[in-house]
């Protein structure tokens, strides 16, 4: 049971606070806001569906209130990597593991069942950004929801992007898109958002295997770490 109350804190403390959904401010870089159509949102959506499928390493700035934290996803499907402060999970494409840091140690635990890190990953995913798009393609479909969209450019990490404003009654927000389908940025404010800082095409093998010298652990049948919310 150390075993599982330690991997569970270490997750735990790489959690990033829930709620991120869009941003109401860009960098200097971004061009000015412009209407959007359905035909655009789609072509939006569309893309990032193709940027499930790519191999990349993305490396984002999270911030909530006065805390920042560092976060890294990697895929070269079916592998993957999700990193955020101690914590990881790594898929080789057969085996999910959830690999914690402490007192410079690493342990890796093979599990099954749900995915502890998985509301954190929610967060980065482009699940998110594809429901917003629809909400707002229903909106210009129906000015009588409180819909409003409006679209605009910046680059991230080198990457162009397209972002799209979307105010429902009232409360506005934005995620921003990369050429290749990759979410860039999205929050509420300027100090509730993330940010993409590094981008790579070419993610190194090392990431979708356990790191050297990790301690690993495989628990008991029915025994699972809880979700992080």
């Amino acid at each position: 049971m150390r075993s599982l109350r330690s991997a569970t804190t270490l997750l735990a403390a790489a959690g990033l606070a829930t709620g991120l959904a869009l941003a109401t401010t860009l960098p200097a870089s971004a061009s000015l806001d412009k209407t959007i159509s359905s035909k655009q949102l789609k072509a939006l959506t569309n893309s990032l569906n193709k940027g499930k499928k790519l191999t990349y390493q993305a490396t984002y700035t999270s911030v909530q209130g006065t805390q920042t934290q560092t976060v890294t996803i990697a895929q070269s499907p079916p592998k993957s990597n999700f990193t955020a402060g101690s914590g990881s999970a790594i898929s080789d494409g057969k085996t999910t593991y959830y690999c914690s840091t402490s007192d410079g140690k690493q342990q890796c635990l093979s599990i099954g069942g749900s995915n502890p890190l998985l509301g954190l990953e929610d967060l980065f995913s482009p699940s998110v950004a594809i429901g917003a798009f629809s909400e707002a393609r229903q909106g210009l479909a129906s000015r009588l929801l409180g819909i409003k969209t409006s679209v605009s450019s910046a680059t991230f990490a080198g990457q162009p992007s397209t972002c799209v404003t979307v105010t429902v009654h009232g409360k506005a927000g934005k995620y921003c898109v990369t050429n290749h389908g990759i979410l860039a940025y999205a929050g509420t404010s300027s100090t509730q958002n993330f940010t993409l800082t590094k981008y790579s095409s070419s993610p190194p093998a090392s990431l979708f295997s356990l790191p050297a010298g990790a301690t690993q652990v495989t628990l008991p049948t029915g025994v699972s770490i809880p979700s992080i919310p």
